[in-house]
């Protein structure tokens, strides 16, 4: 039974390879089965590579401002910082103007993590790149950055359009 990388893109139905969205989710369902394989031979997961990813800058962060981030529920985000922590990947400290918030930062051993992680992510992102002309490669980060925020991190970046959504999907249910 032939792979889903398999498949020839000639083959695939012209109407959705020619979508930003097919392709796009064709991408990330490709880079996320890529990452969870880099993630599991370092003993940790999609989500807590992430989090370590969003940590990296070294600037402390809340688990509010984490979710958002993450583009997950607080209580989500909680299960995952609170592993990391109890791994000793990452650290907690009080917020020095309000001591209700934790904020969170890498440990020695989370940056080597993430460190090892992203090592073979840029594998993976170098094979990406290897067969574009090299005055597209530049362009790729860009138009992706630009789509994401153009979209807001899925929150469309249109009022009108969430309200709508939300309220439709609630129809749904």
């Amino acid at each position: 039974m032939p792979s889903a990388s398999a498949v020839d893109p000639d083959r695939a139905p012209r109407a959705a390879a020619s979508r930003v969205e097919y392709v796009s989710q064709r991408l990330a369902r490709a880079l996320t089965r890529a990452t969870e394989l880099v993630v599991a031979r370092h003993s940790i997961s999609v989500p807590e590579y992430r989090m370590l990813l969003l940590l990296s800058d070294q600037v402390p962060r809340s688990n509010a401002e984490l979710a958002r981030l993450m583009f997950v529920s607080s209580q989500a985000t909680h299960l995952v910082l609170s592993d990391l922590v109890a791994r000793g990947l990452v650290g907690r400290s009080a917020h020095p103007g309000n001591r209700r918030v934790r904020l969170a930062r890498p440990t020695e051993l989370g940056t080597v993590t993430l460190n090892a992680c992203l090592a073979d992510m840029i594998g993976i992102e170098d094979r990406i790149l290897a067969g574009m002309p090299p005055a597209e490669r530049g362009m790729l980060l860009s138009a992706l950055q630009h789509a994401a925020e153009v979209l807001a991190g899925g929150y469309f970046g249109d009022e009108d359009l969430e309200r709508e959504a939300v309220a439709l999907r609630r129809h749904r249910s």
